[in-house]
C-alpha cells in the first residue's frame, strides 16, 4: 500500500518566490472548529462540557462577543475566511456537495496563505480542506507550503477499518452518498496518503505540533481546521463516559445521548488545543504568536447550545452567523476584555495580512485591518454596517447588520428587522413598526449586493472515484482509462 508514515519531517513546497517577513512579525494561527455551538464553550457561558484551555485563551486575550462568520454553514464560510472576500463576490454559494466533482470548489484565488506566503511566511494547514480536489485546489496549489489532511467536508474519526464502524466501510458498497463521499476521503499530507491510527482530533493536534516543532525558527502561518464537532457524532469511549448522558445540559431538540458524545468531542478538541498551546510555549513561540479561535459557523439542532441566540447552522438568524471568537496577542490584546462591537472572519483574514507587513486594501479584501480596536488604542467600531448574502444562488436574500439593528431580507422580499440591543434571540419582528428604517436598510443591502458574481457550479454529479495520485490504494481510486469504460 503506497502510503507514507504520519512521523514524517514537513516537507515544504515552494509557490512562487517568498518574500522576506517584515522584522517583529509575529507567527499566526488560525484555528477554526466546525459546527461548535455558541454556547459551548466555559468563557461563553458553557456549564455542562469543560473547556479550560480555550477558557484560557479567552481569558488571556479579547472575546468578542459579535463575532461573524460570512455563511450559516462551512463552505461557503470557509471560502470567506480563506479568502478575506464575501464569497457571493466570486460565486459561491454553496457547500462542494460532490468532492470529485472539477466544477465545484475555488476557483484560482489569493488566499490568506499566499497572501502570508508572499510576505515570507511558512504556510501550514491542518484538517478539513472542504474547498474542491483538483490539482489547481489542491491546498499546496493554493498557498500553503505544508498541508496534513483532508480535501472533504468531514471525515470518520477513526480509521475505516475501525471495529466500531463492524466492516461497513471496508470494503465500501458502491454507490455511496454524496456524505459518505466526503467522509472516507484517505488522509494526505501534501499530495501523499497517510497511515492514521488514533482518534482524528488526536491525529490532527500532533500533525500541528510537528508543523510548529519544524517551522519553529521562522515566521510561520498555520491554520488548525479541526474536524470537531461535526457529525458523525464520535468519540474514544473512555471520553465519551465523562459525559453522562443524564448529566448533561438540556438543551431543546437535542438529545441527551447526543450531547453526550457532542461534550466529549468538543472536550478532545479542547485538550488538543491545550497540547499545541503548551507547545508553543516549550518552543519559546508564545510570546510572539497571535492565536486566533472561532467556529466556522453556529451549531447544529441536533447536538449544540446557541443560547442566548435564535436558529443554528444554516439559518440567518443570529445562531447561524454569530460564533464564539476569541483572539490573544500577547502584550498587545489586553487579558480579559470582552468587546461587544461586531467583527468578522474576514477581519482576522486581513488583520493577519495587515501582521504580516502587507496591504489588505491593495490586495482587495473585504475585511477591515481590527488592530486598534482588538488591543483597544481605539474603542470605536471597526464596522458601521455588516452585509451578508445568504441565498444558495444570486437570489436577493441576505442579512445587514446596522448598529443594534439587523435586517433579514427573506424569499419573495419578505423583511425581518430586530434590535439585537433589546431582542438577542430575535423573538420580535419590528419591520412593521420602523417600515421606513427596514426599507432604508434593505436599499442598502440590494446595493451591496449589485456586483455579486454567478454561481461557480449549480447542482453537482455523485462521481464515485478519480485518479488523483493521493487517492491510489484508497477505493475511490481509479485511473481515467478505467473511468471510462476501458477496462
Amino acid at each position: 500500500m503506497r502510503l507514507i508514515k504520519k512521523n514524517i519531517g514537513v516537507v515544504v513546497l515552494s509557490v512562487g518566490i517568498a518574500g522576506v517577513a517584515c522584522a517583529g512579525a509575529p507567527n499566526v494561527i488560525v484555528i477554526m472548529a466546525d459546527d461548535l455551538g455558541y454556547n459551548d464553550l466555559g468563557c461563553y457561558g458553557c456549564k455542562d462540557i469543560p473547556t479550560p484551555h480555550l477558557d484560557k485563551l479567552a481569558g488571556e486575550g479579547v472575546r468578542f462577543t459579535s463575532g461573524y462568520v460570512t455563511w450559516p454553514m462551512c463552505g461557503p464560510s470557509r471560502a470567506g475566511f480563506l479568502t478575506g472576500k464575501h464569497q457571493s463576490k466570486f460565486g459561491y454559494y454553496e457547500n462542494v456537495s460532490a468532492p470529485f466533482d472539477p466544477n465545484q470548489g475555488l476557483p484560482k484565488i489569493e488566499t490568506i496563505a499566499s497572501l502570508l506566503q508572499k510576505q515570507g511566511y511558512t504556510t501550514g494547514g491542518v484538517g478539513k480542506w472542504h474547498m474542491g480536489t483538483t490539482d489547481d485546489q489542491h491546498p499546496n496549489a493554493m498557498g500553503f507550503d505544508d498541508w496534513f489532511g483532508f480535501l472533504g467536508g468531514g471525515l470518520m474519526y477513526f480509521p475505516l477499518d475501525h471495529p466500531s464502524y463492524n466492516g461497513r466501510f471496508t470494503p465500501i458498497k458502491r454507490p455511496l452518498s454524496m456524505k459518505y463521499m466526503q467522509h472516507t476521503l484517505p488522509v494526505i499530507h501534501n499530495r501523499e496518503p497517510v497511515e492514521w491510527d488514533q482518534y482524528l482530533t488526536r491525529e490532527l493536534t500532533d500533525a500541528g505540533i510537528r508543523f510548529l516543532e519544524k517551522n519553529a525558527d521562522k515566521p510561520f502561518f498555520l491554520f488548525m481546521s479541526y474536524n470537531a464537532p461535526h457529525l458523525d457524532l464520535e468519540a474514544p469511549e473512555e471520553t465519551i463516559a465523562k459525559f453522562p448522558a443524564d448529566q448533561m445540559t438540556k438543551v431543546p431538540g437535542v438529545k441527551p445521548a447526543a450531547r453526550s458524545i457532542y461534550g466529549a468531542m468538543v472536550y478532545e478538541m479542547d485538550a488538543g488545543i491545550g497540547q499545541l498551546l503548551a507547545k508553543l510555549d516549550a518552543l519559546g513561540l508564545a510570546e510572539n504568536t497571535v492565536v486566533w479561535f472561532l467556529s466556522d459557523n453556529g451549531g447544529m439542532k441536533r447536538t449544540s447550545d446557541n443560547r442566548p441566540l435564535n436558529g443554528a447552522k444554516g439559518s440567518a438568524y443570529e445562531g447561524g452567523l454569530r460564533v464564539p471568537m476569541f483572539v490573544k496577542w500577547p502584550g498587545k490584546t489586553p487579558s480579559g476584555k470582552v468587546l461587544d462591537a461586531p467583527v468578522t472572519s474576514l477581519d482576522i483574514t486581513a488583520t493577519s495580512v495587515a501582521m504580516a507587513g502587507g496591504d489588505p486594501i491593495a490586495e482587495g479584501l473585504h475585511g477591515k485591518d481590527i488592530r486598534p480596536y482588538m488591543t483597544q488604542q481605539s474603542t470605536e467600531a471597526p464596522h458601521d454596517v455588516l452585509y451578508w448574502h445568504t441565498a444558495r444562488s444570486i437570489a436577493p436574500v441576505g442579512v445587514i447588520r446596522e448598529g443594534d439593528f439587523k435586517l433579514i431580507i427573506g424569499m419573495k422580499g419578505k423583511l425581518e428587522l430586530y434590535n439585537l440591543k433589546d431582542d438577542l434571540g430575535e423573538t420580535k419582528n419590528i419591520a412593521a413598526s420602523y417600515p421606513e428604517k427596514a426599507q432604508a436598510m434593505k436599499a442598502r443591502w440590494l446595493e451591496w449586493d449589485k456586483d455579486k458574481q454567478p454561481p461557480l457550479w449549480t447542482g453537482g454529479k455523485n462521481i464515485q472515484y478519480a485518479d488523483y495520485d493521493w487517492l491510489k490504494d484508497s477505493q475511490h481510486y481509479k485511473a481515467a482509462d478505467i473511468k471510462k469504460g476501458n477496462e
